[in-house]
């Protein structure tokens, strides 16, 4: 399949991995950590870009040598373990909770008959079926958490005119707690060091036959798809170049900037990470 990959960097730090090729594309979007220090510093700005960066680099190894993604995954997740352990000199299960590095994961990969896409978090995997039928596949489940989050930010506020760093601040404790229900029975999956949410990836297959596109991207790139309304994504996706989604993307941070208080387009960070992976027939 034809293929590209891009990512632009949001905040400080980029904690986006995308890597693309002809029969698989990978989008990791790493969580920003909440607690502790770089442990790889020299290497990793932050333990949220090691971890999407190890993944994601060891998960691509693995499909260009012919593993099956499933497989793939689980090992690079097993490495990055180990990696980590050594790191700080005791078990993951030992750490702080909050200072365990996590990310949303989207990932196809193209058979000889069949694409299947993986996904975990809420880094969206989009397939456009010839028909023109679009399918978006995300996790409700933290959607609906960081929309409440974005809800409370403005009760929070009561019009006192804060800036956006500062609203964002009156909800530190609501991102905290939900941070804590990662990978735990009622709230949601990730990608983390443990390899818990593995066993919960959301699958889909599609004859391949009957695919136009697909497409994986983080939440800081589908927002131009979806809440800043920039492009509408079942007209865009059979015919995405780099150039057009560049183009997305020019948009979409003009209307991030003059948005500083996230008034007009409510949300927890002014702008983020933005990546993507595509596959077209």
């Amino acid at each position: 399949m034809r293929s590209f990959s891009l990512s632009d960097r949001g905040n400080a730090v980029n904690e986006d991995f995308a890597c693309a090729s002809g029969s698989y594309g990978i989008v990791i979007d790493g969580a920003s950590g909440l607690a502790g220090d770089p442990l790889f510093p020299g290497r990793f700005a932050t333990n949220a870009q090691w971890l999407s960066h190890t993944v994601g680099e060891l998960v691509c190894a693995a499909l260009d040598a012919g593993a099956p993604a499933r497989e793939a995954l689980a090992e690079a997740v097993s490495s990055a373990r180990a990696e980590l352990e050594s790191a700080t000199g005791a078990p993951v299960s030992a750490m702080d909770p909050l200072a365990v590095p996590s990310a949303t994961l989207a990932l196809a990969v193209a058979g000889e008959r069949d694409v299947e896409l993986l996904g975990l978090g809420d880094s969206p995997l989009l397939a456009l079926a010839r028909d023109g039928s679009l399918l978006v596949s995300t996790d409700e489940v933290l959607e609906e958490l960081d929309g409440r989050a974005v809800a409370l930010m403005a009760r929070r506020d009561g019009g006192r005119g804060l800036t956006g760093p500062e609203r964002r601040r009156l909800v530190d404790d609501v991102v905290r707690s939900n941070r804590l229900l990662r990978n735990v029975p009622g709230g949601y999956w990730c990608l983390d060091p443990t390899g818990e949410g593995l066993a919960h990836l959301r699958s889909i297959v599609i004859p391949k036959n009957e695919v136009a596109a697909v497409a994986g991207m983080s939440d800081g790139l589908w927002r131009a798809f979806d809440s800043f309304g920039v492009a509408d994504p079942a007209s865009e996706l059979a015919g995405l170049t780099p150039g057009r989604v560049r183009e997305i993307l020019g948009r979409l941070r003009q209307l991030e900037e003059a948005d500083p208080d996230y008034l007009r387009f409510p949300r927890l960070k002014r702008s983020d990470d933005a990546s993507l992976f595509w596959l077209g027939a």
